[in-house]
């Protein structure tokens, strides 16, 4: 029984209706009956807003009529019940999960502009459809693009209208094609939002991704008519097009092919931009490329790169600073110690933290440097900059007491290995540093050659066990407090976060398609699929009124893992009719409602109330 407002000759009524299911002809019917009408919409309206809403919950809770009147006996013996035998036992839950994940991925604008691409190109096939379809799967359940393409019918309201495989691969042609786009309208949307970009600080790290097969991609060189490699002046070869899958330094220690991935993220942790390279590129050269064709056309305005040693080059910073923004960036203790030594080891200077105990903790001190940054233009000049840079060195017990352990066993192997040099058979390429080999005659002791004696450098070893601790860090931003400039690149571990999230909880790899077309698509989904969880991620936040830009715990509103694993439990199976099986609203489908607004209970448990959560999503802006 329900209030129901209709329209006769083009004016709403209202009217006390009652739904019901009796058998006729041995099929099970819906059948309605009208228990009372109650005239005009409008003698009901007081003025405020929301009539109709009010009015229905004053009916629910029996304000707006005597609910008592109505006798439903007679109306009950016409099997106001569900047929038992119409009851449907085989289970079939289709997800509703994925709601939330729409509603996120048609504010960022994708389904826009892939309309627009479609019809642009004159494609036939359901290019938004598969793209939510490879999205949603990547977060729910990853799995290869043709698993993706055969469970695509798990969602209650079908996304996609596709039968062929092969539409499949050609939406990942076009998505590489139109990945800039994709991302630029990405964040036009993010920055006209309530969220906005916070670039204030902009975080920036390089990572890889493996491939289950020992073999990469070759480059492919100038012919000429002779169809021989045509080389340059200095005899190299002339390369058209570089192998895209190659063997490199993996960050999993894979020996198959990798292909690099640079990301940029902003100061809430939600992504910027994202581009891959070949997997012998050097970490420190991808900057340059991303700075200047991905992040420059995004019009971040004035931005500060956070970044680790890695990209601590004088042309990186060149670059940055040139275009007057600013940067972070760590500096290696162990490689500067000869200059860094006497003032790191001297106290003065220091700011202290102690615990109860009165014991040192943390410290930190500063200098500023005037430095010349060159950058090698590419006609082969030279251009040079001259800038104030901050140096920051500090201490850390909880860093010191960590790396001692890390290094306790290293350290004790070298020493043992001064009376024992046969333990350094094997000795691994860390140890290389504080040994080496020189051909002495011992009876005489004069360098000739004759047997190979292992000399100890036991200075540098010294040094080494002396710089555990020590963390450095420079930066164009001298006039911030040092503490500060110590947090924010404490920071960095958001974009350390944001590619264990692709790797485990999204499975970025390994990939398994394999032409460069493909792969850089499979990653622009990867990176559609972080994005969106972020967002999650940062309405809870909200929410929770939890600082957003808190490195200590920025994420913890919702793991990424426990957002997969909710949304993927989120389920309605059909009963009978429009009558549904739902899943319970557990504590995390119930942070990310409350995140959007919604206060939602199923209480109907039918079709209708799952399409109204649907609306309600539908009309929360990012």
């Amino acid at each position: 029984m329900y209030l129901d407002c209709f329209k006769n000759y083009g004016k709403p009524y209202l009217r006390i209706v009652h739904n019901f299911y009796h058998t006729e002809n041995g099929k099970v019917k819906q059948k309605r009956v009208t228990l009372k009408n109650l005239g005009l919409l409008s003698n009901y309206d007081d003025g405020k807003p929301d009539l109709l809403i009010r009015l229905r919950q004053k009916f629910k809770n029996g304000e707006l009529v005597d609910l008592s009147e109505f006798n439903l006996d007679e109306i009950k013996k016409e099997k106001d019940t569900i047929p038992i035998s119409e009851i449907n036992l085989k289970l079939n839950p289709k997800n509703i999960g994925y709601l939330f994940l729409n509603q996120i991925y048609n504010e960022l604008g994708i389904t826009e502009i892939l309309n627009r691409i479609k019809s642009d190109s004159k494609i036939e096939y359901d290019l938004n459809g598969i793209t939510k379809m490879l999205v949603f799967g990547r977060i729910l359940n990853p799995q290869s693009k043709k698993k993706t393409f055969e469970t695509r019918d798990q969602y209650l309201f079908p996304i996609v209208d596709c039968s062929e495989i092969k539409e499949v691969y050609r939406t990942l042609d076009v998505l590489e094609e139109n990945s800039k786009k994709i991302q630029n309208r990405m964040n036009t949307k993010i920055k006209n939002s309530s969220i906005g970009r916070k670039t204030d600080l902009t975080y920036y790290d390089v990572t890889n991704y493996y491939f289950e097969t020992m073999y990469g991609d070759d480059d492919v060189y100038e012919l000429d008519e002779n169809n021989e490699i045509v080389k340059d002046e200095l005899g190299n070869p002339i390369i058209v097009k570089k192998g895209f899958r190659k063997k490199g330094v993996s960050k999993e220690n894979s020996n198959g092919p990798i292909v690099q991935m640079g990301l940029f993220i902003d100061n809430n942790g939600i992504p910027v931009s994202h581009k891959l390279f070949s997997g012998n590129t050097q970490d420190k050269t991808t900057f340059k490329d991303v700075l200047e064709k991905e992040v420059d056309e995004m019009d971040l305005g004035h931005i500060v790169v956070v970044a680790d040693n890695g990209m601590n080059t004088q042309e990186n910073k060149y670059l940055i600073v040139d275009k007057e923004n600013g940067y972070i960036v760590s500096k290696s203790v162990k490689r500067s110690w000869k200059s860094q030594r006497e003032w790191a080891l001297d106290e003065n200077g220091y700011k202290v933290i102690t615990d109860k105990n009165n014991e040192v903790v943390f410290k930190y001190k500063s200098r500023i440097n005037e430095i010349t940054l060159t950058y090698k233009n590419t006609d082969g000049t030279k251009s040079t900059k001259k800038i104030k840079e901050k140096e920051i060195i500090y201490w850390s017990k909880k860093h010191y007491e960590r790396e001692f352990n890390q290094n306790k066993k290293f350290i004790e192997y070298l020493e043992s290995c001064k009376e024992h040099p046969d333990k350094l058979k094997d000795k691994e390429r860390k140890s290389q540093q504080f040994i080496k080999t020189v051909d002495v005659d011992k009876e005489t002791g004069e360098i000739i050659h004759s047997e190979k004696v292992i000399v100890f450098l036991d200075k540098k070893l010294e040094k080494y066990k002396e710089t555990l601790g020590y963390y450095s860090i420079v930066t164009s931003e001298i006039e911030e407090e040092d503490k500060e400039i110590i947090n924010r690149y404490h920071g960095l571990s958001r974009i350390e976060d944001s590619f264990r999230i692709i790797k485990s909880d999204l499975e970025g790899r390994p990939i398994y398609v394999w032409t460069e077309e493909h792969i850089k698509a499979h990653f622009l989904i990867c990176f559609i699929a972080l994005t969106i969880i972020r967002i999650i991620q940062y309405r809870i936040l909200k929410y929770e009124k939890k600082s957003t830009l808190n490195v200590d715990g920025w994420e913890q509103g919702i793991t990424a893992e426990k957002i997969k694993e909710a949304l993927n439990k989120f389920q309605a199976d059909s009963v009978y009719l429009d009558y549904y099986k739902i899943t319970e609203i557990n504590e995390e489908i119930s942070k990310i409602l409350k995140s959007n607004g919604i206060d939602f209970k199923f209480e109907k448990y039918n079709i209708q109330e799952i399409k109204t959560l649907r609306t309600m999503l539908n009309n929360v802006g990012i």
